[in-house]
């Protein structure tokens, strides 16, 4: 079965990711260092997968979730979990990431941190096909994400999203003092120019089903294995049940 440990206490602030392919060592990411996550990649390469994963770690660790799912059926499997706020319509992903951006800025300019959230865009180039047909309320919205980036590091608000070269110029997620506040993971096959854009050596990118690149800012990336997991799985590990 897929090693679906909880991060021990001392680890709490760490999000697991997957395993390196090359040492066999598990990934997770340091929120306190990298409080960001950008995905990239194509449909069917596994990000929705990871992004489960992710927030059923956070879940587990105590945080509140708020994840965004135009899809309608990627989380369906923890909705109803505590801690969990699920938003799929146009209307509940512009009100649910305007909350998250005012949670933030509330943080930010008061000086408090409080408890650690986290916000899961899943498909952002879904939401943008819908921007495009003209739903300026969502636009205007899913355009909070790049303060809540620069923000959100020191006030213990994360935000993990899924996005192509597209969502990302247009929401200004590609820009430098972004990507210097993120760290990325591609899966899948994405473009040659996204993977410039994001530093990512093309010759690490295998494309295989379950795999993918991390790069944190300053690094040269490092192949991982991204264990699936099944929806009983996911919901166990969001209420703290360990499996091995």
């Amino acid at each position: 079965m897929t090693d679906t440990r909880i991060p021990q206490a001392h680890n709490h602030d760490h999000l697991a990711l997957g395993t390196d392919l090359d040492t066999g060592e598990a990934v997770t990411l340091d929120l306190d260092q990298h409080p960001h996550l950008l995905t990239a990649g194509w449909t069917g390469g596994g990000i929705s997968s990871l992004l489960r994963r992710v927030a059923a770690h956070a879940l587990a660790d105590g945080a509140a979730v708020t994840v965004i799912d135009p899809k309608r059926t990627g989380f369906e499997n923890l909705d109803g979990l505590p801690g969990l706020t699920l938003g799929c319509s146009p209307a509940e992903i512009a009100e649910e990431i305007a909350a998250f951006h005012a949670e933030t800025m509330r943080r930010y300019t008061s000086g408090e941190a409080g408890p650690r959230r986290l916000l899961v865009v899943d498909e952002l180039p879904q939401i943008l096909a819908r921007v495009n047909s003209g739903d300026a309320r969502l636009d205007a919205a899913v355009r909070l994400l790049r303060p809540i980036v620069l923000a959100g590091r020191s006030v213990g608000c994360h935000l993990a999203v899924d996005a192509n070269l597209d969502a990302l110029r247009w929401f200004g997620l590609g820009d430098r003092d972004v990507l210097t506040n993120v760290a990325t993971l591609v899966m899948g096959h994405p473009s040659r120019t996204l993977l410039s854009r994001l530093g990512i050596d093309p010759a690490l990118v295998s494309g295989e089903r379950g795999s993918g690149v991390l790069r944190l800012p300053g690094d040269k990336g490092r192949r991982l294995a991204i264990g699936y997991l099944a929806d009983a799985e996911l919901r166990a590990l969001a209420l703290g049940v360990v499996h091995s």
